[in-house]
């Protein structure tokens, strides 16, 4: 694997995380925190 690889998962993981944080305050973020601190 050469470093391109390595750039565009970084880069995808980065996108797919803002996605969720983005629908996770759309559907409420108290709730989606609350639910994450109960599995922690």
């Amino acid at each position: 694997m050469n470093s391109t690889w390595y750039l565009f998962g970084g880069v995808a993981a980065t996108v797919l995380l803002l996605a969720l944080a983005w629908w996770g305050w759309q559907r409420g973020g108290l709730a989606l925190m609350q639910l994450g601190m109960s599995i922690c």
